[in-house]
């Protein structure tokens, strides 16, 4: 039986923890590529990027797997729950920084990896573009992002897929967007705990944006939810470099 970390908010889902700021739940398990993540930050120098970290369910295993990472969150909240968490032997390679996308910013080349994982749903379509456009010049030569998004088969929203799948084959661009999440919600729910709008990924769409904001695809498809059980399309995930000089 897991122990409950006394840091973090009770939960009445298991699997899940909310967050402090109405913007969804923090998953307690890895998927595929935030694990990749967490390896990969392990086994370079240079320092990590853990955005929109939450309570670090990624940043946590990243250190301890010998990585530096900077932890960013919306909520400087979680960043103080985040910092409790950190073991004290990993404390010299962490640090943390408040910040919003898509307006946070960091210098260029300061990073050797960047993991984002199930925060641009929370974004409109221009503002995905900004912020990925912004990782390519955070990244180092040769650096990756591991970018992981809430799909349109999973939450509230998974009853329209169908939409979502027609606005995409007559070509729109962000067929996904939902525009009042709050209809979307069951009876009884509170739409002030949750967010006016979301806008739920592809692997197409998040190969686009990486394609056109300079980066080298490696890697992209559906994603299976943390743990054992789910469809295997819960999320869309994709994993890319920022090329060489």
């Amino acid at each position: 039986m897991t122990t409950r970390d006394p840091n973090l908010p009770k939960s009445t889902v298991p699997g899940l923890i909310p967050t402090l700021n109405n913007t969804g739940w923090m998953t307690e398990s890895l998927d595929d590529y935030s694990r990749a993540f967490t390896e990969y930050a392990g086994s370079i120098q240079a320092e990590c990027l853990d955005i929109g970290c939450a309570y670090g369910v990624a940043t946590l295993p990243a250190l301890a797997n010998g990585a530096r990472v900077l932890a960013c969150d919306l909520e400087p909240r979680h960043l103080e729950i985040l910092a409790q968490r950190v073991p004290p032997g990993d404390r010299a390679r962490y640090r943390s920084q408040p910040g919003a996308m898509p307006d946070v910013d960091f210098p260029e080349a300061s990073f050797g990896a960047i993991l984002c994982a199930r925060a641009l749903h929370f974004l409109r379509g221009r503002d995905i573009e900004a912020t990925v456009r912004k990782m390519h010049d955070w990244l180092t030569p040769n650096g990756r992002i591991f970018l992981i998004a809430d799909s349109p088969y999973v939450g509230p929203w998974w009853k329209l897929a169908p939409e979502y799948e027609r606005r995409k084959r007559e070509g729109c661009p962000w067929p996904g967007f939902v525009q009042d999440y709050a209809a979307l919600l069951p009876p009884g729910s509170e739409a002030s705990e949750h967010p006016g709008f979301i806008h739920p990924l592809d692997p197409d769409i998040l190969s686009r944006v990486a394609a056109q904001a300079g980066f080298e695809i490696l890697e992209a498809g559906f994603l299976r939810k943390g743990g054992p059980s789910g469809t295997g399309r819960e999320h869309a995930g994709l994993i890319a470099r920022r090329p060489g000089a």
